[in-house]
Parts: structure tokens; sequence; C-alpha cells
């Protein structure tokens, strides 16, 4: 057996771990010996049969069974022996919560002493869930989408913790205070530079004696900092040098993956060696957690909390915002309109996991309320929805704010100047003339938290690869604020006209 590189937890009266194993066994999963010592340490309890920690975690590369062969084990043991109550499997995106449903799924048609127990199962396309005779309800959500915003439940799960913010933990903690017997378990590769929360989870992890964390951590000797190679920190880490570099060594490769070689061969990883760019292959082959940027976020809590107006109305007219995340996982669709005092209101008007429905919304809001512009980025997956929207009879209008609009001419389409000067345009009004106003939304709350920026040629954007939480709200702000102050008209006093709410 390969033991941890680093493991943690606190004094225990014993674990529910034979149980889990033994429930997982009847239902098809066979463990092996790594995984038994992660569930024997995840499910310890201490008196009164309570769980020793609040928060547990799993650190391992990708596709050696962490989420098969622990995370599920020991969900599937508090959701089906333990007492009923609500729990919420939540994973980055949709389909790897899926993938996680359609395990469970196999585990329920595999085993008579589940099924039983089953009273219902929903697969729609938003809701999936398994709910059991006794009350107990385990739902599985998409972070990405907004789906992960309160929530509530005896034990929340978060696979791909890596993309997770630390903003977005410190808002979910607290409101697990007062249920009873509640747990986070967290599952992940190594870390990313904007891996935040996971940052702080493996900082106590690895030091050990913190009481509220189990922690097991499979990982490589060596890191970033300190590689076993010949030229130490300044090896470059290329395929095919001439001296000695760690992730070459085929010894270290077992320490960080345990399914070597009985579910992933060497020939595999040398063939990922040569394919991946050399900080991603030492991230997810040896364990090795990028350090977290220290690089600040564009826009600081505090500066983006002091514009905050509950009260905040528009006036006539306004613009519309509209984005996809690239991976489709989540839409948001925003506005932003003059105040009768000058100031600009920021809106998200919708946040939600998926793209089908986008196209009816934007064209009730256009409908309403006769937007000046409805824009979206034409290098983003939105510019897909162009023949939806042609064919709901919405138009694409020229780019020159001096050229009137035709009949039915609503979309703007931005080039990436003109993303930039719409980031920059957002950035300036927020950090220095402090001209935005918006309601303390917590879906655009969370977007902003975890943006970050990108370099252009000789300006900046929003850097939706390096986000570590949902881009869509705030890209649909940026986006509405461009068409505000490029095709509304100069902010004039007027009476107020309404108020999404």
């Amino acid at each position: 057996m390969i033991e941890p590189a680093h493991f943690w937890m606190p004094p225990r009266l014993g674990s529910y771990g034979d149980e889990a194993i033994e429930l997982a066994e009847e239902a098809g999963l066979l463990l092996d010996d790594e995984q038994k010592l992660a569930v024997d340490a995840l499910l310890s309890y201490g008196p009164g049969g309570q769980w020793v920690a609040l928060e547990q975690a799993v650190v391992e590369a990708r596709q050696n069974g962490k989420t098969s062969g622990v995370l599920e084990p020991v969900t599937a043991f508090d959701f089906f022996l333990l007492p009923p109550d609500r729990m919420v499997w939540t994973a980055h995106l949709f389909k790897t919560a899926m993938d996680a449903f359609a395990d469970f799924d196999r585990m329920i048609e595999t085993s008579s002493t589940l099924s039983r127990r089953v009273k219902n199962i929903s697969r729609g396309k938003d809701d999936l869930h398994f709910e059991l005779h006794n009350g107990a309800k385990l739902e599985f959500l998409a972070r990405a989408g907004g789906g992960g915003r309160g929530l509530k439940g005896k034990r929340i799960v978060m696979d791909e913790a890596l993309i997770l913010s630390a903003n977005s933990m410190g808002a979910l903690l607290p409101i697990l205070s007062t249920r009873k017997g509640a747990q986070v378990t967290y599952g992940s590769s190594a870390g990313k530079v904007t891996s935040d929360h996971l940052a702080t989870l493996v900082a106590r992890g690895r030091k050990g004696g913190d009481p509220s964390l189990i922690w097991v951590e499979w990982c490589a000797p060596g890191s970033w900092d300190a590689p076993p190679c010949e030229l130490g920190k300044d090896c470059p880490h290329v395929v095919d040098l001439q001296t000695r570099c760690a992730l070459d060594d085929e010894e270290l490769w077992p320490h960080a993956n345990h399914s070597i070689p009985a579910r992933i061969s060497y020939e595999y990883v040398r063939a990922e060696r040569r394919a991946l760019p050399p900080r991603e292959f030492g991230r997810e082959r040896l364990g090795w957690h990028e350090a977290i940027s220290s690089m600040e976020r564009p826009i600081a809590e505090k500066a983006w909390g002091d514009l905050v107006d509950i009260t905040s109305k528009m006036v006539d007219p306004v613009a519309v915002g509209l984005h996809v995340n690239n991976d489709r996982s989540a839409t948001a669709i925003a506005v932003a309109g003059y105040r009768e005092d000058g100031l600009i209101h920021l809106e998200v008007i919708k946040s939600a996991a998926g793209v089908a429905w986008a196209v009816a919304d934007v064209v009730k809001v256009v409908e309403k309320w006769l937007p000046c512009a409805v824009v979206l980025d034409d290098k983003s997956e939105t510019a897909s929805l162009l023949s939806d929207f042609k064919e709901a009879g919405l138009k694409v209008r020229d780019r020159n704010p001096d050229t009137p609009a035709g009949e039915g001419e609503s979309l703007v389409t931005t080039w990436a100047a003109d993303l930039a000067r719409a980031c920059g345009a957002l950035h300036t009004r927020v950090t220095e003339t402090k001209g935005i106003r918006h309601l303390n939304q917590p879906e655009l709350n969370d977007s902003i938290a975890g943006a970050a920026w990108r370099q252009l040629s000789n300006a900046k954007a929003w850097d939706l690869k390096a986000a570590t939480t949902n881009q869509a709200p705030l890209m649909s702000v940026t986006l509405a604020l461009h068409g505000l102050l490029t095709y509304g008209p100069a902010a004039e006093p007027a009476a107020p006209w309404f108020s999404w709410g």
C-alpha cells in the first residue's frame, strides 16, 4: 500500500469505515487499500458517535478513485444508514455532478439493500436527486451555474475542490453552524494558482493538529519550490532534458498515483508527460500544488461593498448584457441604467445553469423594456446564440453608435477592443470615480470576488480561465455597462422608472 504523504485526524473513539466499506462492496464498489484507509479516516467519530471534525478532505491526482472510492462510499453510508436529513453533492461542472449521480444510480440498481430504501429518483435536467422512504434526500448540483448558493444539509460534498473560492466557503460554513452532525467533505487534485481555499486547507492539513479537519493527501516528494531535480529550482522541467528531472522519475509517480500500475499504466503516464505542459503534468501526476498568486484581485471586496444601495432604481432607457460561460455551464443576463442622480445602477436579472433559457428571457426583456442595446461578446460562446436570436426577430445593429439602429436591431456584438474598454470602464467606476451602485446580489458579489485580469497588447480584460468563480454575472454587467455608455443617453436626472427586484 502507498501511504499518504500527509495524514492527520483528530483523536477518535472509532470509525464507521468498516460499515461503509461493506455497504460499498454490496453495491458493487471494490475499494483498494488506499481508499479503505481514507474512508476509515473520514468516517471517524468521537463521544456520542459524533463526527470528530467539521471538515474532511482527500487530495490526490485525478483518476485514482477519490470520487468513486472515497467520497461516494462515505456519502452513501451517511445517506442510507444514518439518521435522515438533506445532503448535497456539488461539483464545479454539472457534468461532473451528473457522473457522480450516475454512480449512485448504479449502486442502487446493484444492491437490493439500497434500492428498497429509495422512494423517488429524479433525473430531471436541472433536478438530480435521490429521496428515501425515511425522508433523507441527496441532491446533485453544479457550483458553476450558481447552484451552490444557499447550500444547507447534514453533509455538503465539494468535489473538484481546487475550484473553490475562500469567499464562497466563508459564506457557507456559518450556515452549517446550527446543523447537527454537519460535515463538509472535500475531494481535489493539487491546487492551481487560483485555488485559494484549497491552499488554506493544505496548510492546515499538512501542519496537523487542527481539531476541526481530517486530512488525507497523496503526493510525490518535493515541490515547485524544492524539486528533487539535478538543477533544483533552475530546472525547466521540459521533456528530454539531458539532466535528471523529477517529472521523469517514474519511481515518484506512484507516490501521488496509487492506481499505478493497477488502473493507470506507466505507458499512459509517459504519454501524458510528453503531451502536457510541465506545470500541468507536475500538478496532475506528482501532486505538486501551484503557489497561490500574490496578485491582487481586480476589484477589492471593500471597494465593491462600499457601492451597495439596496434601494437603487434606474431610469429609462437601459442596456442589457448577456454572457454564456465557454463550457456552457451557466448564463447570466444583466441590466445597466442611469439613476435619477446620474449614478449608474447595475443588476443581474437572472443567473442560472445552462443556456437553453437565455434567448427566450432576453426576448421578453426586449419586448417589455426596449433597451438601447443588448450586448454580447462576439468571441465567447454567447455568439452561438446569434442564429436563435435572428429566428426570434432580434437583429445585430451597426457597432457605430452614431448609426441609428434599424427595426429589430437590438443586438450589439463586441470585439476585443470593446471588451477591454468595457472592463476598464467598470473597474474605473468601481475603484476610482465610485459611479456605480448595486443591490448586493450574492451571485454578482461572488463573481467579482473570484475575478482576475489578463493582459492584452495594451489593455486588460477579465481572465475567464484564471477566475475562481462563475464569471457569467460579472461579464453580463460589464457588457450591460458598455451598452449603456456607448449606446445610451448622457446621464441626466429623470424620474425613477423601475427596479428589477
